[in-house]
């Protein structure tokens, strides 16, 4: 085989695709930004016609049905958002004057298990008028398609992240629910569906076993037992999350499995395919209606329309024309994840895949079978090999175009994506269509044994390889961006690739590929073995996560709530902690750690004395500190000032107080991290003498107003004092009355709602304060 073989033609780009991104982008900063976004959007149209009219019958005849089309896909972008806000808010205006109990709310959604609640889509209607969609929060879950009418609280969107999250996704506000009144089960077609899929998990036992957990992930779309098995965080981390969620791979072997019966029937053949095309909307609905499948499905009704009429399909522009018609006519969908990532997939694979087989052909040519292999092995190794070069390129193409999302989303970025997905896609399929024959078969256990044991065998194999992958070192690594900036790279990476479209030698990639994974090791090594010394006070809403790093030492002092903290530790680009030191067991301090034993290697977890960390530490080693017990990070110390006695973690005058100090020759710093340790046990510590003169305080228990009184702030003395606290928190913190004092003892006062990340260096005149939103003063 020559080592110079041509590239594949490049393709055509429709106008249904650019139509799309120009409302996908106007959609979603729309959504976000509200009016001045809309009226931005209008701007920009109005603009683009003005150009159009002036240039272009002279200079660009050919781009006017082009330009016609984005023009109009802006307009019809900007009345579907403007009735999108319109909408909500007439939802949450009716919501805060009227009783919760007066209005109907249907599940939409399987609920998911929150920090404090089970949490889920809701649809509001009174009077049998559909108003919208809230967030329904309960402690106990609801079974989707259920009605319940309940005492609650409405809380209308904020102007935070969340609430401009849960705008974009087409939700008015939340509910929270005080007490239930009543529940009403679906009726009809839609109750008969869900009352199936009900009986099917049931049938599944989704909680017995991984494999069951991901039986009923992949054939009914249920994820609740998936998550509380931890494998939802195993599959993104192997970069496989996709493989469970139902698209139209999943579509495809119901269609294979149903369309034997169906062909050998006497029906005509547009019959046939409005057979197959009601059978996968059925699983559709019973799968719960999720974006990317109400999209594979719309696809397929396209494609079926296209080859009854005669007509050559284009999957492109099917792509593009059915994920537009979804934006526009539902504009939250362009807030969902799922939906995001579900077109960022299939555009890119009809745009890019045939580029990235041609790089994958040349650059792994296909082995030739051995010659005294019999012909007809000889063509299941040759078709072997071609599914898995296919499978390579189809995955780096996935994860290239959804890397901003799923980065933006997740804060990681899976390196053992592309070998994870060789090695399971070819399992998935028969663990896939098992799980569809023992669903078949729910109402006859007999029968269905067989097939489950099928599926618990692949199923087993599937979690086992998982687990595999992901404790391979360096098998994902933090990784935060800058969702528009990164999408925006992609785009013009993209657009570049399509215009140049090159053909190459196996040495040129080669070489290529080399100088990528040179530059990736440099950086690694740079912060895995010489990290900067700093204390970085991390911004993870309301909570505490201090990072404190020398040379290939760090620890992490708290995690915050959630998984906030990931996103910190890739801003700080951390791929590994020596330990993670838990202050006390609040939420705000250690409920991020399953998050970060998930995004980065751990080698251990430090609690007080009287401290049980319980699962929490998933099966790590556990160490134990106490009083005047000190640990080193490089050339940092930290030193155990308080509590006096051990205790068990509970309660905020139990969290350990910090000393740190650092002796750099002639840089220093010292610090008091002081948890959520109030004015009481700091005042104490340094009665004792254990604590002095500071550089930086670590302010307690967020900035309370009982965190530090005027006589412990002069006493330490600090030059700069940080907050960590959550923007819109109810708290109240910092409170003013915390900030008065500390500012009148002459320190400098931040807090991470305005700084954002706190990095705070030795110096050698003081610490060298650097803020990520900004340079402190």
């Amino acid at each position: 085989m020559s080592e110079r073989i041509p590239p594949p033609p490049r393709p055509a780009l429709p106008h249904a695709f650019w139509a799309l991104l120009v409302a996908l982008g106007a959609m979603r900063a729309a959504l976000a930004l509200t009016p001045p976004a809309l009226a931005l959007a209008a701007g920009s149209a109005l603009a683009g016609a003005a150009a159009l009219a002036a240039f272009g019958p002279r200079r660009g005849p050919r781009l006017l049905p082009l330009a016609a089309v984005i023009l109009a896909a802006l307009s019809a972008s900007g009345l579907a958002c403007a009735a999108e806000l319109s909408r909500q808010g007439a939802l949450a205006a009716a919501l805060s004057s009227s009783p919760v109990s007066t209005w109907e709310l249907r599940l939409a959604s399987d609920m998911s298990r929150g920090a404090d609640a089970w949490r889920g889509r809701a649809v509001a209607s009174r009077d049998g008028a559909v108003a919208g969609e809230v967030w329904l929060l309960f402690d106990d879950p609801i079974e989707q398609g259920l009605t319940v009418r309940c005492v609650g609280r409405f809380s209308a969107n904020g102007d935070d992240d969340w609430g401009a999250s849960s705008r974009a996704q087409g939700i008015a506000g939340t509910v929270r629910v005080v007490r239930l009144l009543g529940a009403e089960p679906p009726g009809g077609i839609a109750g008969a569906v869900l009352g199936l899929r009900e009986a099917v998990l049931s049938s599944f036992d989704a909680g017995s076993s991984d494999a069951r957990a991901l039986l009923a992930g992949s054939v009914c779309g249920s994820t609740a037992a998936i998550s509380e098995r931890g494998l939802d965080e195993a599959f993104a981390r192997c970069g496989v999350s996709h493989l469970v969620a139902v698209s139209g791979g999943h579509l495809v072997l119901v269609c294979a499995l149903a369309a034997a019966p169906i062909e050998r029937s006497r029906l005509a053949p547009l019959a046939r395919a409005a057979a197959l095309l009601a059978l996968t909307a059925l699983f559709v609905a019973f799968c719960g209606s999720p974006a990317s499948a109400v999209r594979s499905w719309a696809m397929s009704l396209v494609a079926s329309l296209s080859r009854l009429a005669g007509r050559r399909g284009h999957p492109l522009s099917s792509a593009s024309l059915v994920s537009l018609s979804m934006a526009l006519a539902d504009p939250g969908v362009t807030g969902q994840l799922g939906y995001l990532l579900s077109v960022a997939c299939v555009c890119g694979i009809c745009a890019l895949g045939g580029y990235a087989r041609y790089l994958v052909r040349v650059l792994l040519p296909a082995p030739r079978p051995p010659a005294a292999a019999p012909p007809r092995l000889a063509r299941a190794l040759s078709r072997l090999a071609g599914d898995a070069g296919d499978a390579l390129a189809l995955t780096l193409v996935s994860q290239a175009v959804t890397l901003p999302l799923t980065c933006a989303a997740f804060s990681q970025l899976s390196l053992v994506a592309p070998l994870a997905n060789v090695l399971l896609a070819p399992l998935f399929s028969p663990f896939l269509g098992a799980g569809l024959v023992a669903a078949c078969l729910a109402w006859a256990p007999p029968l269905q044994a067989p097939a489950l044991l099928v599926t618990d065998a692949l199923g087993g194999v599937v979690a086992w390889l998982v687990a595999v992958l992901g404790r391979i070192p360096l098998a994902s690594v933090a990784a935060s961006v800058d969702e528009g900036v990164a999408l925006a790279v992609m785009l013009g990476a993209s657009g570049a690739l399509l215009v140049w479209w090159p053909p190459v030698s196996r040495r040129a990639l080669a070489a290529g590929l080399g100088l990528a994974s040179a530059v990736g090791l440099a950086w690694l090594l740079r912060w895995r073995l010489l990290a900067p010394a700093r204390v970085v006070v991390m911004d993870v809403g309301q909570g505490d996560a201090i990072l404190v790093t020398d040379g290939a030492s760090s620890l992490l002092v708290d995690t915050g709530p959630g998984d906030a903290v990931v996103a910190a530790l890739a801003r700080a680009n951390v791929t590994h902690l020596d330990a993670v030191l838990l202050t006390h067991l609040h939420d705000d301090h250690a409920g991020g750690l399953g998050d970060v034993i998930g995004a980065v290697s751990v080698g251990r977890v430090i609690v007080g004395e009287g401290v049980d960390p319980g699962d929490a530490a998933a099966g790590l080693p556990v160490g134990l500190v106490g009083y005047g017990d000190a640990l080193s990070v490089g050339r940092f110390s930290l030193e155990v000032v308080s509590p006096l006695e051990p205790a068990d973690g509970s309660g905020n005058e139990g969290s350990l107080e910090l000393l740190l100090s650092f002796d750099g020759g002639a840089r220093s710093l010292t610090a008091l991290l002081a948890a959520d340790a109030e004015e009481p046990e700091t005042s104490a510590a340094v009665a004792r003498g254990d604590v002095g003169d500071v550089d930086l305080l670590k302010v307690g228990h967020h900035g309370s107003a009982a965190s530090v009184g005027a006589g412990t702030a002069a006493a330490l003395d600090p030059e700069v004092s940080v907050a960590s606290a959550g923007e819109g928190n109810s708290y109240g913190h910092p409170d003013p009355a915390c900030v008065e004092v500390l500012e009148g003892a002459g320190s400098l006062f931040l807090c991470t709602i305005e700084c954002g990340d706190v990095t705070v260096e030795p110096g050698e005149s003081g610490p060298v304060v650097t803020c990520q939103k900004g340079v402190a003063p």
